[in-house]
């Protein structure tokens, strides 16, 4: 995705390896986006990488629940 590849090149001497970086300068770079921006970047992705970006996405929210209710459980069973 071109929006990576420069975001990547931009800042690549910032990052240390560690996903928190990682995370914090993305979701910098996206609070200082409007929602037309976002749709502008959606409709410049090709079909993989929106394939790509909704797998993402839905793996990641079901992990959140797995875990919430993992946690409900063990809340309730202590």
């Amino acid at each position: 995705m071109r929006f990576v590849d420069r975001l990547y090149e931009l800042y690549k001497g910032h990052f240390n390896g560690d996903e928190e970086d990682i995370v914090a300068i993305v979701v910098g770079i996206l609070q200082d986006h409007s929602r037309e921006d976002l749709h502008r970047l959606i409709e410049d992705m090709d079909s993989e990488e929106l394939f790509h970006m909704v797998a993402m996405y839905l793996i990641e929210m079901m992990k959140r629940k797995v875990a919430m209710d993992d946690e409900g459980t063990k809340m309730i069973v202590h």
